[in-house]
């Protein structure tokens, strides 16, 4: 517990970050929370909720990462709810993150699971130079974006939402789409505008 606290706080600006007692609350309502460790410390934790939800359904689908980050797990899986990939800045970029994140998979797909979703940042919305760990710059171009999508309900171009290093890792790595945007999806990521970037992969065939 005190390991994975001290990732948060080495890898999130402070209003990010989940103390101990958030993660033991996680725990005790079933999350998973796998992590990569290195002699020193823990050099990433994927933290997610084997559900029996599935995320087409705009009115189930939890309103704000406190709901999002807060159910319980729930049988028969059919969808995995990844809520934080937790990185110490020292390790973002290498193959530690990705066998983490190729390791999630397979588990979550061998509980069952068809679908992986998550709440991707896009810390390029207004940009993170100050704000933590994460330095990024703001893009005007993105920005304009997620709020059409926010105003609209029509997605925009993939080449337009992987303008955002995050949500182009996530695309590159995980190979996945993106299906909606939640704005004062957790209004204290600034650098967001408290948006979050949902995605998903059918995980179903990856065990």
């Amino acid at each position: 517990m005190p390991a994975l606290a001290a990732l948060e706080a080495a890898a999130w600006p402070v209003s990010l970050q989940a103390g101990e007692d958030v993660i033991r609350r996680r725990l005790k309502l079933g999350h998973l929370m796998l992590v990569a460790a290195v002699p020193d410390r823990l050099a990433a934790a994927l933290c997610c909720i084997p559900t029996s939800e599935l995320p087409f359904d705009d009115t189930r689908f939890p309103r704000d990462f406190g709901a999002f980050s807060s159910l319980p797990a729930s049988n028969p899986v059919r969808s995995v709810y990844v809520y934080s990939l937790c990185v110490h800045p020292e390790y973002r970029g290498e193959n530690i993150v990705r066998n983490l994140i190729y390791d999630g998979i397979a588990r979550a797909s061998a509980f069952g699971a068809e679908w992986a979703i998550g709440d991707g940042r896009c810390p390029s919305y207004a940009g993170a130079e100050d704000d933590g760990p994460d330095k990024v710059r703001a893009d005007p171009i993105f920005k304009a974006a997620i709020d059409s999508w926010s105003a609209t309900g029509r997605k925009p171009p993939l080449d337009s939402l992987i303008r955002d290093p995050t949500l182009r890792f996530y695309h590159r790595v995980v190979g996945c789409d993106f299906l909606r945007v939640c704005p004062n999806f957790l209004p204290q990521d600034t650098s967001s505008g408290g948006h979050r970037v949902i995605f998903i992969k059918n995980i179903s065939s990856a065990a």
